[in-house]
């Protein structure tokens, strides 16, 4: 018998043999009806020009993947955690990818990933809803702190801690408060904007954006600088590295806290609690957003439904030292 070639694949599937190349080597960039359908066709006919270890997964491999946009931040570490801990307790593996805060990097690792994984977990995704969209067509796909319609989400609600934190900073005697934030491409940093906004209305408090910012101790840092043009004495950060980062850079300018000022982060991780002055926080269980994510996906390979629900766990404020009442 000849050895079956890419020509016959596309012969077979209706298709050009560019189209068959691409499916195996970027599934992302053909359509997903004409993806499977290359895929079935070179099963059958025993198309074996791709390694088999490197082909798209057909069958059941027992691996998910998750991509996040930065695993230095023990937000994401900890979701991945989560989601390893669900994954070995049903018997499967787990791919970690990075993106670097990158939407085009992000596409990278996925088109990636599909070769090997049943599903992907999205944490955070910086890419266009289209995109996630299309991707979740490919294989199965379940995005965190993000909402997209047509596909499962699992998110934080951010609400309760805010108003938590905003009616703290009034009963401390602020007025003000000084929001920095975070990435302009992230879907949580706006929602977390709108929650402080509806926040400071409820209180009566005013409020000024830094916008955008970046999620990270170096990114706090060099919001302090922009921050004593106009000091409000009360500030809120996207994520508890940006608090610590600006906690350090008002140190170095002579400012102490909570004396001077106080400082309220989001997520509640180690960085915060080990900061000095340890950290007032907004609480995000990444634990739940992790498991929930897991098991959501896992129940899709069981169970073969497509569950496109949004799960939302809850948020609260923890009351630690860089708070304290407006010095007068």
């Amino acid at each position: 018998m000849s050895k079956v070639t890419i020509r016959d694949v596309a012969k077979a599937a209706g298709v050009s043999p560019s189209t068959v190349s691409r499916a195996f080597s970027m599934p992302g960039r053909v359509s997903p009806e004409t993806t499977k359908r290359i895929f079935q066709v070179a099963d059958e006919l025993g198309y074996h020009g791709v390694p088999i270890e490197s082909r798209p997964s057909v069958g059941y491999k027992g691996l998910v993947a998750i991509i996040v946009p930065d695993m230095t931040n023990q937000f994401f570490t900890d979701i991945i955690r989560s989601v390893q801990r669900e994954c070995a307790n049903h018997g499967v593996g787990l791919l970690v990818s990075e993106s670097r805060e990158s939407a085009s990097m992000e596409r990278v690792a996925f088109d990636r990933a599909v070769y090997y994984a049943d599903g992907v977990v999205l944490a955070s995704s910086r890419m266009p809803d289209s995109m996630i969209r299309k991707c979740a067509q490919v294989k199965p796909v379940v995005v965190t702190n993000r909402i997209i319609r047509g596909v499962p989400c699992v998110i934080t609600d951010v609400a309760p801690g805010m108003r938590q934190a905003v009616r703290h900073l009034k009963e401390l005697g602020f007025g003000r408060v000084t929001y920095l934030d975070g990435p302009a491409h992230s879907w949580s940093a706006g929602m977390c904007w709108n929650a402080l906004t509806r926040a400071c209305g409820e209180e009566g408090m005013k409020i000024k954006r830094q916008w955008p910012g970046v999620p990270t101790v170096e990114g706090g840092f060099q919001a302090a600088k922009e921050y004593l043009k106009n000091p409000t004495g009360a500030v809120i950060a996207y994520n508890d590295l940006m608090a610590v980062g600006f906690l350090s850079a008002m140190r170095q300018s002579g400012y102490e806290c909570p004396r001077d000022f106080s400082v309220i982060g989001i997520d509640d991780d180690m960085a915060g609690r080990l900061a000095v002055p340890p950290l007032t926080t907004i609480h995000r269980s990444t634990r739940l957003v992790g498991a929930q994510a897991a098991q959501t996906l896992l129940q899709r390979f069981s169970s073969g439904g497509a569950d496109t629900s949004v799960q939302s766990t809850p948020t609260r404020l923890v009351v630690r030292e860089s708070t304290a009442p407006l010095a007068v």
